[in-house]
């Protein structure tokens, strides 16, 4: 800010702090409620004239009468064009100089992309609210929220698409870095460290609502990082992937995610899932080495649902008959369990789940060694990739009456999982 600048907006600031202050020691006694929202709207007027005249005394960007163009040819400055801008502190106006290239018609004004200005009259601080809490709420709440939080009003509708257009921008960041990296080999991880002991990588699938009505499924992967050390093991933060896309796509998109992690470098991998084969397929061509492990619980609901279709939902005979095949189970004795399954006697719909159990039990006895998993120290449950399903994708996704086109709803995944990765920095971009 120029010096000569300095004193006039100081001197404005100081007298309406001094008006502000005032009217609190007026405010009546006790209402503070009140109080708190004077300061607070005084204190943004405030800011919004010293962003302004912060900005105002850095430049309105003009490089010379001509700067070249993205087509290769000049651009010619063509004055100065004011800019409302929507802040986290109010509206400031924003004076920027303007090149227009006669040759392939594009105008622009240089300092919109030093500020991350966009073509909306978002600033980036706004942005990054607004995406933060479109993919937190749904949108009418999160606008409402946004209001009371920061002060900053905007429509539902225009929540959203700024909410989706960070997603788009993240996704894109996403699908640029699989084909590189496919294309080129992974990258080098981005911090070095110690590699983990064990790295666990599980699978599963959410069930949303398309615009039309019918269901579809976004792919969730989990990546937790285990380290021992002398207190027993030490847990990093689990992170996360989330794709409303094919199995192969999502493979590539959790590999990465696996590769950042410290993938090459881990002791051992563990695969968690619940049997769906697109989940093997993926672990065996990303994960070769990896341990695969079926998820005890998705298991022992089986268990379940044969023992309710076989005695009786509720019965004690029920009960006490699911506890011994569980028994055997963590023994680690699938097979000598469905070989004994085969021979129950079973009428109408009890012997058809019977029959999928067996099977089911039969395919996966490989990956149901749990009494080995256990002496090694395997979790065995796939609990953190289940949570993830619902507080990832579903508490979002899947609330009473909403319906997802499949780029609005990857948009949100992809602003959720840079939430839940903590890696919402650059969610301000424009």
């Amino acid at each position: 800010m120029e010096d000569s600048t300095r004193p006039a907006v100081l001197e404005e600031a100081l007298a309406e702090l001094a008006h502000l202050l005032a009217r609190v020691s007026e405010a009546a006694e006790g209402d503070l409620a009140a109080a708190e929202r004077a300061v607070r709207e005084g204190v943004l007027g405030i800011g919004a004239r010293v962003l302004a005249a912060g900005l105002a005394a850095r430049g309105a960007g003009k490089a010379g009468p001509r700067a070249p163009c993205a087509c290769g040819r000049g651009a010619t400055f063509e004055g100065y064009r004011r800019k409302e801008v929507q802040t986290l502190v109010g509206w400031v106006a924003v004076r920027r100089a303007y090149y227009h290239c006669a040759h392939c018609g594009r105008g622009w004004a240089p300092l919109d992309a030093a500020l991350g200005l966009a073509r909306d009259s978002h600033s980036p601080g706004v942005r990054r609210l607004a995406s933060r809490f479109g993919a937190l709420l749904p949108f009418g709440q999160a606008a409402a929220t946004l209001a009371e939080a920061a002060g900053v009003r905007l429509s539902p509708s225009t929540l959203r698409a700024v909410t989706e257009a960070a997603g788009a921008r993240r996704e894109a960041e996403a699908s640029a870095a699989a084909d590189r990296a496919w294309r080129d080999g992974l990258p080098a991880p981005a911090a070095a460290g110690t590699p983990p002991d064990r790295l666990y990588v599980a699978m599963d699938g959410v069930r949303i609502l398309g615009t039309d009505g019918e269901g579809r499924e976004v792919k969730v992967g989990v990546v937790a990082p285990r380290q021992t050390g002398p207190g027993g093991e030490a847990r990093a933060p689990a992170s996360y992937a989330a794709g409303l896309e094919p199995a192969a796509a999502f493979g590539r998109r959790l590999a990465l995610e696996a590769h950042r992690r410290g993938l090459e470098g881990a002791g051992e991998v563990v695969v968690l899932g619940d049997g769906a084969a697109w989940i093997w397929n993926l672990a065996a061509e990303h994960f070769p080495t990896a341990t695969q492990v079926v998820d005890w619980y998705h298991a022992s609901e089986r268990v379940w649902a044969l023992g309710r279709a076989r005695y009786g939902e509720g019965a004690a005979q029920t009960a006490r008959w699911v506890e011994r095949q569980l028994d055997r189970l963590a023994r680690g004795q699938v097979r000598p369990l469905v070989a004994g399954w085969r021979r129950l006697k079973c009428q109408g719909a009890a012997a058809t789940i019977r029959d999928e159990q067996v099977t089911y039990f039969t395919n996966q006895a490989e990956r149901m060694a749990y009494d080995a998993y256990r002496r090694r120290g395997l979790d065995v449950g796939s609990g953190m990739v289940e949570s993830a399903c619902k507080h990832l994708i579903g508490a979002r996704e899947k609330g009473p009456g909403m319906r997802w086109s499949e780029a609005g709803a990857q948009a949100v995944a992809a602003v959720r999982v840079a939430l839940f990765n903590a890696q919402a920095d650059d969610l301000a971009a424009a």
